[in-house]
């Protein structure tokens, strides 16, 4: 049950970072990138708790009352 294709070697992977470059590139935005996120996430946190919890009733305008009309 094998196809005319899946006899041969696997081919090899077109593109290898030998030298380890783009990890290290990517490492190093990704780090300043998630202590941001952090920082936005405790502070985000930080202002959700110290909500005042009963917030004033808003008072809703009375609306003009409409008579039919004859």
């Amino acid at each position: 049950m094998s196809g005319p294709g899946l006899a041969g070697p696997a081919p090899a992977p077109v593109f290898v970072d030998q030298s380890g470059l783009r990890g290290r590139l990517l490492r190093g935005f990704g780090w300043p990138v998630s202590v941001v996120g952090a920082i936005l996430a405790v502070a985000m946190g930080s202002s959700l708790i110290g909500v005042q919890a009963d917030a004033p009733a808003m008072g809703v305008p009375p609306q003009p009352s409409t008579s039919p009309a004859p």
